[in-house]
């Protein structure tokens, strides 16, 4: 059985669990942490943020929201990555 992962949000240095099957994004909401979006569905890129430590993988996405050279320079959508790993990502609070 897979552990929960830990998030670190920098700046603000928040952290949260995020479930072996949960996006990121869903569970910062549930954990009652403000992060940026809009459709929720990997379609319009307004959650993307920089994994600046450990390892995600995505589920299905647009290429416009998170191209593979974006996502190849760091780059992940909260809204669709579930974590492989404890990680630390930069994004900003809303």
């Amino acid at each position: 059985m897979r552990m929960n992962a830990k998030v670190t949000i920098r700046p603000a240095e928040r952290s949260f669990e995020v479930e072996h099957d949960e996006p990121i994004l869903a569970a910062a909401i549930r954990a009652g942490i403000g992060l940026p979006y809009g459709c929720r569905d990997g379609a319009c890129g307004s959650c993307k943020s920089r994994l600046l430590e450990g390892r995600v993988i995505h589920g299905a996405h647009q290429q416009k929201a998170l191209s593979d050279v974006e996502e190849a320079a760091g780059l992940i959508l909260p809204c669709c990555a579930m974590p492989q790993t404890d990680y630390v990502i930069e994004a900003r609070m809303v």
